[in-house]
């Protein structure tokens, strides 16, 4: 039996995907992006919208279609090792492959890069990044 949802379901549903989708790449990126495209403004706009909107937005359908309970369940279509190897691949890409660099880059650039000097700036960042993740993982435990 098909359950139909209320109007406040759909707004919790709504701000639940772009709290999920929406990160500091969405907010810092456009700026940068734009500044970079130059007179190219519009084609960059619209290559943005494509994969930073429109991928994520075909996942969310793929797996709606599909009725799947998740990404495992919807690889598993194709051959249950597929499924083991593209669900690993694609946590690890979203996770410690990119975001987790990211963080840690994005910290040391914006609130101490300013402030060295540039000979100095690689071997801090290491020294910060383990001091940024150490910290992080200390009070997640």
């Amino acid at each position: 039996m098909e359950e139909k949802l209320a109007g406040k379901d759909y707004l919790f549903i709504g701000s639940m995907l772009f709290g999920l989708f929406f990160g500091a790449g969405n907010l810092i990126f456009p700026i940068h992006m734009g500044q970079e495209a130059g007179a190219a403004i519009s084609q960059a706009n619209f290559g943005f919208l494509i994969t930073a909107v429109g991928f994520p937005f075909l996942g969310i359908i793929a797996l709606g279609i599909s009725q799947s309970n998740g990404v495992f369940e919807l690889a598993s279509r194709v051959n249950r090792i597929y499924a083991y190897i593209f669900t690993i691949l694609l946590y690890l890409v979203i996770g410690p492959f990119f975001a987790l660099p990211r963080l840690a880059t994005t910290s040391f650039e914006i609130g101490i890069s300013p402030f060295l000097s540039h000979e100095l700036q690689a071997p801090l960042l290491a020294l910060f990044s383990i001091l940024f993740f150490g910290t992080a993982w200390f009070l997640s435990r």
